[in-house]
């Protein structure tokens, strides 16, 4: 058995901290490559500034890569190396999460609902 780092550990959630940055890292996983607007589609709820603030900081901790092409000028995202590792780790959590938390989907609303269908359509 190994030992668990309790540093190493803090490190990886400050990294997906955050109501937003898990979803967009699982919407970057869906669609492979994404323009701003794909992103924000997959995400309605996700204000402009707030989804902008996100796609930064996911940049600056190297978690995701900003590709520019010139003819004609679009900005995409992908996830970079560094943020496809974490596809184990959402993994583990979604599956923990599923046999922990089954009942759950039954108690919430007709629109929650919705939004948990929709986020579990993305095949990580």
């Amino acid at each position: 058995m190994t030992t668990l780092d309790l540093h190493a550990i803090q490190h990886t959630l400050h990294s997906i901290n955050g109501k937003w940055r898990v979803p967009i890292l699982v919407t970057l996983f869906h669609i492979d490559r994404g323009r701003y607007s794909t992103i924000q589609q997959c995400l309605p709820k996700i204000g402009s500034k707030m989804l902008t603030s996100e796609l930064k900081m996911l940049e600056q901790l190297n978690l995701i890569e900003r590709i520019i092409t010139e003819t004609p000028i679009t900005i995409e995202y992908q996830l970079s190396s560094k943020g496809k590792s974490l596809y184990a780790i959402l993994e583990a959590l979604s599956a923990w999460g599923e046999k922990e938390a089954p009942s759950r989907a039954t108690q919430l609303t007709d629109e929650n609902k919705h939004e948990i269908n929709h986020s579990l359509t993305f095949n990580i």
